[in-house]
């Protein structure tokens, strides 16, 4: 029987899941309010620069159509989901599985983005998050990968994995969602260190990177109550290839505009912007130490000349690298 899918925001993302769903035989409609940048020319065209949607994909600004939906994916920017929140109490998604694919934390109040669900009032069938490694220029060459669904109520997870598992996407599931959504949202700020790392010409030290950074987000995510263990999992560390070293990673190339002092780039689509602030307004909540996250909030910010920044990082005490406790 195919699933009713809706898919709310038509950008890079969106149109890789409108392109997915009708894959695997899901009946999709994707929806975008009037007047967004390129749904026009999508609707029109049928395509974007990363892929060409099927004929049997419905586009609408007409948020009605999204009600009798069985699941529902998200991909609209972090910071936009509260407000979309209020719209989507004015349908009813009782009956569907309503899945955030964004990974983000909201920029003023540190909340995660299931948080923001529960708390704005929405009452799913389930809510779950997909996150993980993958590009769209990538799947719609035939590049498979592994993402994870996570969602508190296992059953829920189970059974959205089996739904979406494709032999181009392999899905895992798990039920911590504070580690999967932190760990995937603070991803995209190692993911502006790399870039600047790159901008630097200090490349090689993004090994390095990839062995701190974890380590410092698996502590906030074990000082909010999930499982550290996640972070090392595909929300985070196993994301890093499509992240740090990815041509097509958006928060990499924002930073290495910032490295190489030529300019800010892709800052609309650099979600790790405002994902740094939000992460350290937990860190301080949590009483966390966040050395590296920490350090490119105050590069955005301008508050450190870049290399200074780099230099203060070294100048930190030594220390043993795994001691008994975070």
């Amino acid at each position: 029987m195919p699933v009713k899918q809706a898919v709310l925001g038509c950008g890079r993302w969106g149109s890789f899941h409108l392109w997915y769903g009708s894959r695997i035989g899901n009946t999709v409609t994707g929806w975008e309010p009037d007047g967004m940048p390129g749904f026009k020319e999508l609707s029109e065209t049928r395509k974007n620069r990363y892929l060409e949607l099927p004929p049997d994909v419905h586009l609408t600004t007409d948020l009605e159509e999204v009600s009798g939906s069985d699941l529902i994916t998200v991909t609209v920017p972090a910071q936009k989901f509260r407000n979309l929140c209020c719209r989507l109490r004015e349908i009813d998604i009782s009956d569907a599985d309503l899945i955030l694919c964004m990974k983000g934390i909201e920029k003023n109040s540190g909340k995660r983005l299931t948080e923001i669900a529960r708390e704005e009032g929405l009452k799913p069938r389930s809510l779950s998050i997909w996150v993980g490694p993958g590009h769209p220029q990538q799947f719609v060459a035939e590049v498979p990968s592994c993402m994870i669904i996570a969602s508190e109520d296992e059953n829920g997870s189970v059974r959205i994995a089996k739904l979406l598992s494709s032999e181009l996407i392999r899905f895992y599931w798990s039920r911590d969602i504070i580690g999967c959504e932190v760990g995937a949202a603070a991803k995209n700020v190692i993911g502006i260190a790399a870039g600047i790392l790159d901008g630097l010409n200090h490349s090689g030290l993004k090994g390095a990177l990839m062995a701190r950074a974890p380590q410092e987000v698996a502590r906030l995510v074990a000082a909010m109550g999930g499982d550290w263990r996640s972070v090392y999992g595909l929300s985070h560390l196993g994301d890093y290839e499509a992240t740090l070293f990815s041509p097509y990673s958006h928060n990499r190339l924002y930073g290495e505009a910032i490295g190489k002092g030529t300019g800010i780039r892709s800052l609309q689509l650099a979600e790790g912007v405002d994902t740094a602030s939000a992460v350290m307004l937990l860190a301080d909540k949590y009483n966390v130490e966040m050395p590296i996250t920490g350090t490119v909030r105050k590069i955005i910010n301008n508050d450190i000349p870049v290399r200074k920044a780099i230099g203060e990082l070294f100048a930190r005490p030594e220390k043993e690298e795994f001691p008994d406790h975070f």
